[in-house]
């Protein structure tokens, strides 16, 4: 276990103007974030909940640290998953469609979503979240 310091990114943007991170600033956090996921990703382990919530930033020194690994798991780089978990709005399509997918293509969609939301201030998706669940459709 280790003393995390920080809050988490989702508190660190909420406190900038505008809601969102200066490019530069945004390659120094973002650049530790793929690093990390992709150490996960050569160790086979997927997160399968990429979000501003559970990555914390020391304001100080912008270091990151990925937490929450509860809906990660370790896999085969190929294998189907079919487990509907995440947080919808940074879910990809074939998940909220409830189609088998592949936990590291996941990942990377999430990180995508992820750095949208940093640089842009908001989700580059608006839908009705419980439209899409129920109805198995992605809303854009």
């Amino acid at each position: 276990m280790e003393l995390v310091v920080g809050v988490s990114l989702l508190q660190y943007l909420k406190s900038l103007p505008g809601k969102k991170i200066p490019e530069s600033e945004c390659c120094y956090i973002y650049k530790q974030i793929v690093n990390g996921i992709s150490y996960l990703h050569k160790l086979n382990i997927i997160h399968r909940d990429i979000k501003l919530e559970n990555i914390i930033i020391n304001p100080d020194n912008k270091y990151i640290k990925i937490i929450d690994y509860g809906f990660g798991c370790i896999t085969a780089k190929s294998k189907l998953l079919n487990f509907f978990c995440g947080t919808p709005s940074y879910m990809p399509p074939e998940i909220i469609q409830k189609r088998d997918y592949i936990g590291f293509y996941a990942d990377i969609w999430s990180l995508g979503i992820l750095l949208f939301t940093l640089l842009c201030g908001a989700f580059p998706f608006k839908g009705m979240i419980n439209n899409i669940v129920s109805n198995n459709l992605l809303l854009l």
